[in-house]
């Protein structure tokens, strides 16, 4: 059974998140993913997350200033199917490893690029991270509603922009197909928090924008200090939320007859809610909720759902043997393909693991991997 990127070679320059992770995307379909970390490292590595951004890559510790590295990246490239790189604009050309030297050495490159803020406009030149982009784009200030700007900690513009990269080169990868010819795909953390928010930017004349709670669509406590979230998404969930609560009369009251009323009717709304879920614990409401089909769940954190029994029916975690850090815990791959499915992608390299053997895939001789060793051009396990 051959995984569904099987034979796809990736020369990864990436670092942070929205590169790295990308690229781990495609490791886990089953590409071979080569790592190429400056000597010193990645600048994430210090970092646990780094670990779960950088699973089942092999990896190669090179001086992309030195022009013998700048080599190895070339002679990398000449077999590779995909370049991905996250480096400020205009990097990548003054180390001689942008697009246009890589097409020169192999037309049928897929080249990734994704910035901050474009490669070309007018904040170019500005280092970006999730956080500003958050800020930025509205994210905090949505998620404050209306109160002080609330930080997001999972890094969601990160994240999506790294989806967007892979899906850009899954699509350039099929297009090379029908054509033959490669091309650079680009992304930024701009436009991925923009695109976050789709639904947000829709904008017609008379739109109304309003930040306003909507009372069956809100966290709630129970009587015992404890928070759940009540999910009442259509009319059908109401009416039954209505029958639950003791409070059929709610159903009937033309205030609370559509999701739009009970929005402008939250004032009166709320506070009938809240009475009804403060009688019993968080815990027994969501246990009553969700046997009437009522969508409902407590709020817990990632640890204590990573023991719930579906996570663990859906096998989302994997404990790898790491020879640095012994038992290495990692999410699992999200993704189900019923003939294809590509094996466990294995866990994330230690710094130049990987060095002599990507060196050797590519032509080297042992005593010219040992020169570059010697002149500090490449580093890691030898």
């Amino acid at each position: 059974m051959t995984a569904p990127l099987g034979g796809i070679r990736v020369v990864d320059l990436t670092s942070y998140i929205a590169g790295s992770y990308g690229a781990m995307m495609l490791a886990d379909l089953g590409a071979d993913v080569i790592k190429v970390e400056a000597i010193e490292g990645d600048s994430f590595r210090e970092l646990p997350g780094f670990y779960g951004w950088n699973r089942g890559k092999r990896s190669l510790a090179l001086n992309l200033k030195d022009p013998a590295g700048r080599a190895v990246v070339h002679r990398l490239a000449k077999d590779a199917d995909v370049v991905m790189e996250n480096m400020r604009p205009g990097v990548v050309e003054r180390l001689g490893v942008d697009y246009e030297t890589l097409r020169a050495l192999n037309p049928r490159i897929i080249y990734s690029t994704v910035t901050a803020f474009g490669s070309d406009g007018p904040y170019k030149e500005r280092p970006g991270f999730d956080p500003l982009l958050q800020a930025m784009g509205g994210l905090m200030a949505l998620q404050g509603f209306g109160g002080p700007p609330q930080y997001l900690r999972i890094a969601p513009t990160d994240y999506y922009c790294a989806a967007l990269a892979c899906q850009a080169v899954l699509a350039a990868l099929f297009v090379r197909e029908r054509t033959g010819h490669g091309q650079r795909v680009q992304t930024s953390l701009l436009q991925a928090v923009l695109a976050l928010q789709s639904g947000s930017v829709v904008n017609y004349p008379g739109r109304e924008v309003v930040l306003r709670e909507t009372p069956t669509y809100r966290l709630y406590q129970g009587g015992d200090g404890e928070w759940f979230f009540l999910a009442v998404g259509n009319q059908s969930f109401w009416m039954k939320l209505c029958k639950v609560i003791g409070r059929e009369d709610l159903a009937r009251d033309p205030r609370f007859g559509s999701w739009l009323s009970r929005r402008d009717h939250a004032d009166a709304l709320m506070p009938l809610l809240e009475e009804a879920f403060g009688s019993r614990p968080a815990a027994e409401w969501v246990e009553i909720l969700t046997a009437s089909d009522i969508p409902a769940a407590l709020t817990r954190t990632l640890q204590q759902f990573m023991l719930d029994p579906a996570v663990q029916h859906h096998q989302m975690t994997v404990t790898y043997d790491h020879p640095e850090l012994g038992a290495l815990t990692l999410m699992g791959q999200p993704l189900r393909f019923s003939e294809t499915q590509a094996p466990d992608a294995g866990p994330p390299p230690t710094l130049g693991q990987h060095t002599d053997e990507v060196l050797r895939q590519a032509g080297y001789a042992d005593h010219e991997i040992a020169d570059l060793r010697r002149r500090g051009v490449v580093a890691g396990k030898d």
